[in-house]
C-alpha cells in the first residue's frame, strides 16, 4: 500500500471514530432524543389498554410517550418516564407484570421509559 493511501486510509478511521463518539456523546447527554428499534414479543401482553399479539414490532420513544408499530402503522402508545440504570442493556427488552408492560430497555442504553398510563 502506498504512503498516500495509507495516510488517506488512517484518516478515514479517525474521522468515522470522530463521528461516532460524537453522535455518542449527543445521544447520553440529551435523554431527549428519540430512542427507535425493533422488538420482538413472544407472548401477548398490553400497552396503554393496547393489546399486542406476538410479533415484532418498531418501538419509538420520546420525552413523554413509547409508540409501538407495526407494518407502518400504530398500534399502541402509552405516556413515560425516563428512568437510568447502572448499565447498559445487552438487548432491546420489555418488562411486564400480570400482562401488562411496565418497562421497556433499549439495547446498549442505560436509559429505559417506565409506563405511567
Amino acid at each position: 500500500m502506498s504512503r498516500s493511501r495509507l495516510a488517506y486510509a488512517l484518516l478515514l478511521v479517525v474521522a468515522v471514530a470522530m463521528l461516532a463518539s460524537t453522535s455518542v456523546r449527543a445521544n447520553d447527554a440529551n435523554p431527549g432524543n428519540i430512542v427507535s428499534t425493533t422488538l420482538s414479543v413472544s407472548t401477548p401482553v398490553t400497552l396503554g389498554g393496547t393489546s399486542l399479539q406476538p410479533g415484532t414490532y418498531t418501538v419509538k420513544a420520546d420525552d413523554t410517550k413509547v409508540t409501538i408499530m407495526m407494518n407502518g402503522k400504530t398500534v399502541a402508545q402509552a405516556n413515560v418516564q425516563w428512568k437510568d440504570e447502572a448499565h447498559k442493556s445487552p438487548y432491546t427488552n420489555l418488562l411486564a407484570e400480570s400482562g401488562s408492560v411496565k418497562e421497556i430497555h433499549f439495547s446498549g442504553k442505560t436509559r429505559y421509559v417506565e409506563i405511567t398510563n
